[in-house]
């Protein structure tokens, strides 16, 4: 890891002084007044942080660095994240991993003015530098940020809960969905002076004058950003360092029954802001609304998201195009081309998905490709994996599995949890890529840890299939709970087989399934075992059972068999669940036990 100063300096007492020439003269200088005092503070607001932010993490200290580059390669990493700070819990993680996902390389110089905007976008050691330099913001002074950013790490956790969290958590409030990686450089600058991105990254800290108490802090090189690549799996060597985060709030425990996620496609969300109360979010920074030239609206102010559509912000027409979306399709894709225009790339990814739908526009996939691709490049995850749908159904002209499947694995890498749903089934089944169930498997996993709760039925499935019961129910349960009700009916199959949960929890599952999901199988076993009277017809899927069965897999002998009792044909039935419980389907002998 590269962390260079124009000396040797902790990051709290960064900015403080200055090195080289003139340094002994400037340690004798009167000190300058406070932040407080300077700006007529009385130690500036706490603000309160909300369910999401954003900040800029360039001045952490190397060990901070260090310790959150350990914990995302461990896992999914936890923070405490508060109005005085981040706070990483080195023994608290999620299960999961972060992949990686190239972008077009771009700079950008973020100016920050104030100690309120200095302590709102460096939460964790902005209080220090604001107090430090306090004197010099009152005189025009600025903390200038310089970034050159050519990809992102990211989770497909969207949602995780408290209940999900592993290790040692008190104090957990936020997870870091992803990193935006590459390279940096923080100094001081002056407001009669804008200095340009490359003029601050390329300069040298020689020769930088003591008495301008100028402190250079730089992370990565930016040279060996220009090497980078949206295609590239990693980023180069010295270009890999984290500049901002992404945290999303930890969600309480999950309640009741929810609308299960459509697998199909990943709707364009609203950009939010993520800034502490009172702020908004302009040119890459955290700031009042009156000093903005244009800020991104409240993505549920439809009057605001217009205003500043309208002065140029481009998240802004996102957030109005989302909006519309329900309401006047036609104008909805005005604005997702608007924003895609200003630069937005989920503006792009609106517009293509507008135009491959003919939801507001005359439907033509071919013409979506291109901006499913620049939205990809541009790396939005969700426009890898709409581009990886389109060339796996072939509406755009041609059908290529084989593209399609790198453009998932781009999507999935980059935290599309849908794009991971997808390549988990073409690997299943092999197309564009060779079959690889355990493979597949790990897709699906990462699509569950999002919001797809039918890849957990079929991660548990496998589970099950590997006689992994304790795995097993944990992916049921995710899935039952999150509206898929025939993951309600394996969490049944596994309580029933006496290893995870006593005869009543079976049949609180095996009802849910049959009473909202009116899944035939669960409506089968509730008649069967539990004298249950519903309904239920499912021929053809007991001929595929049966042929399964007939197979080698006691699984569906024990399914098939308990559809032939419940169906009136008890002896031939019974015959299959004797044959399952035979090859030691634990499910298959509990039935026998329970039917009589």
């Amino acid at each position: 890891m590269k962390w260079t100063h124009s000396c040797v300096l902790s990051s709290l007492s960064l900015l403080a002084i200055s090195c080289g020439p003139g340094a002994a003269a400037e340690a004798v200088r009167p000190k300058d007044p406070t932040a407080a005092g300077a700006l007529g503070e009385s130690g500036g607001p706490c603000r309160q942080v909300d369910r999401r932010g954003e900040p800029l993490v360039v001045d952490w200290k190397p060990e901070q660095r260090g310790d959150l580059e350990e914990m995302m390669h461990d896992g999914v990493a936890v923070v405490a994240y508060s109005c005085e700070g981040i706070k990483l819990l080195k023994e608290c993680k999620l299960e999961g991993s972060y992949g990686y996902l190239g972008m077009t390389r771009r700079e950008q110089v973020v100016r920050l003015e104030n100690s309120d905007e200095i302590k709102a976008n460096l939460p964790t050691l902005g209080g220090g530098l604001a107090a430090k330099l306090g004197g010099e913001l009152a005189r025009g002074s600025t903390l200038d940020v310089a970034m050159v950013m050519v990809g992102k790490r990211r989770t497909t956790w969207k949602d995780p809960t408290r209940e999900d969290l592993r290790g040692s958590c008190e104090g957990a409030t936020h997870f870091v969905r992803s990193a935006l990686v590459g390279a940096f450089v923080m100094e001081t600058g002056t407001k009669a002076k804008v200095k340009a991105a490359a003029e601050i990254l390329g300069a040298s800290a020689e020769g930088q004058s003591a008495s301008d108490k100028s402190t250079r802090n730089q992370e990565g090189d930016p040279k060996d950003c220009t090497s980078s690549s949206p295609d590239s799996p990693k980023p180069p060597a010295q270009c890999g360092a984290a500049v901002r985060l992404e945290l999303i709030a930890i969600a309480p425990p999950t309640k009741g029954d929810a609308k299960p996620a459509e697998a199909s496609s990943t709707p364009t969300e609203a950009p939010e802001v993520a800034c502490p109360q009172g702020l908004v979010l302009t040119e890459g920074k955290c700031a009042q609304a009156g000093a903005a030239r244009n800020f991104l609206c409240a993505p549920d102010n439809a009057a605001q998201c217009e205003e500043q559509c309208g002065k140029g912000n481009a998240g802004s027409c996102v957030a109005a195009a989302v909006l519309l979306r329900s309401q006047d399709e036609a104008r909805a894709f005005e604005r997702f081309k608007k924003g895609c225009e200003g630069g937005d790339p989920r503006g792009c990814l609106g517009q293509g998905q507008a135009l491959a739908s003919g939801r507001g526009a005359s439907k033509n996939p071919a013409a979506a490709l291109p901006l499913f691709e620049k939205s990809c490049k541009e790396g939005v995850a969700a426009g890898c994996g709409a581009l990886g749908a389109l060339l796996a159904s072939g509406e755009a002209g041609s059908k290529d599995e084989n593209a399609a499947v790198a453009a998932l694995t781009k999507a999935c890498d980059g935290g599309d949890d849908v794009g991971c749903n997808l390549l988990g089934d073409m690997t299943a089944e092999g197309r564009g890529t060779p079959a690889d169930k355990s493979k597949a498997a790990l897709f699906h996993r990462r699509a569950c840890q999002g919001s797809v709760p039918a890849a957990c039925e079929k991660v548990a499935s496998a589970y099950e299939l590997q006689n992994d019961p304790s795995a097993a129910s944990m992916f049921y349960r995710r899935a039952c709970f999150t509206g898929v009700y025939s993951a309600c009916t394996g969490l049944g199959r596994i309580q029933m087989a006496g290893k995870l949960g006593a005869d009543s929890e079976a049949k609180m599952s095996f009802e849910r399934a049959c009473n909202f999901g009116r899944d035939p199988l669960a409506c089968a076993v509730v008649r069967a075992v539990y004298g249950g009277s519903t309904p239920f017809s499912d021929a053809l899927r007991n001929q595929q059972l049966q042929k399964s069965c007939d197979r080698g897999v006691p699984r569906d002998c024990a399914a098939a068999g308990v559809l032939s009792v419940a169906g009136g044909q008890k002896q031939a039935g019974m015959q299959n669940i004797q044959r399952a419980c035979q090859q030691n389907d634990a499910w298959g002998c509990a039935l026998q036990k329970l039917i009589k």
